[in-house]
């Protein structure tokens, strides 16, 4: 004699089946970055929603409208400019313009690695600001209003200074670097030792 499971059973399982599926196809497709996993330092704070929160960074976020210009034909800065500080940029310098905004504590979500289309791979972390969005509103709209760069200078250096292409609310900000060990090390300045 056969078993035979009554129908509201396959029903409910096929029901249950399908829901799983859903849910899988979701997750994998909720998110464009892809987490770089066991190498990536995780401070043992707060997390909510991808993020860690801390109340307060071990280096602060100095938000700086920068004016750039070409480097001189021996690639250096004129005075009172700096270069991006990573080795062999010196192709474009910037100067300090207004008032910077200083971002004390943060979410911030881990390293991940960002789609680039053909380009080199980029990776980067977002940056929640706790407090001060609407300064940080107002000096990414400055940026944009004056066709300047935004800077971001960590530990007394710029570390990274785009061309601000449209206003955008700062709940949320990417920090998007080059190299998988550069986007590391400001993660390591910023985040305190747990």
């Amino acid at each position: 004699m056969s078993f035979q499971p009554p129908p509201r059973l396959l029903s409910a399982l096929a029901s249950l089946l399908a829901a799983a599926g859903i849910v899988l196809a979701v997750a994998s497709c909720a998110s464009h970055i892809t987490p770089l996993g066991p190498g990536n330092p995780r401070p043992a704070k707060t997390a909510t929603r991808g993020l860690v929160i801390l109340h307060a960074l071990a280096s602060p976020i100095v938000l700086q409208v920068m004016r750039s210009q070409p480097a001189t034909a021996a690639g250096k800065c004129p005075a009172g400019y700096v270069a991006l500080s990573v080795p062999g940029s010196a192709g474009t310098c910037y100067r300090k313009v207004g008032t910077p905004v200083t971002i004390t504590s943060a979410g911030l979500s881990t390293v991940a690695r960002q789609p680039s289309g053909n380009g080199p791979a980029m990776y980067g972390f977002r940056v929640v600001p706790n407090h001060d969005a609407t300064t940080v509103t107002s000096l990414i709209a400055r940026a944009y209003r004056s066709r300047d760069a935004l800077g971001i200078i960590v530990a007394g250096k710029l570390w990274e200074a785009p061309q601000v292409m449209a206003p955008f609310p700062a709940q949320e900000m990417q920090i998007g670097l080059l190299s998988k060990s550069r986007a590391e090390q400001l993660y390591r300045l910023l985040v305190p030792p747990s």
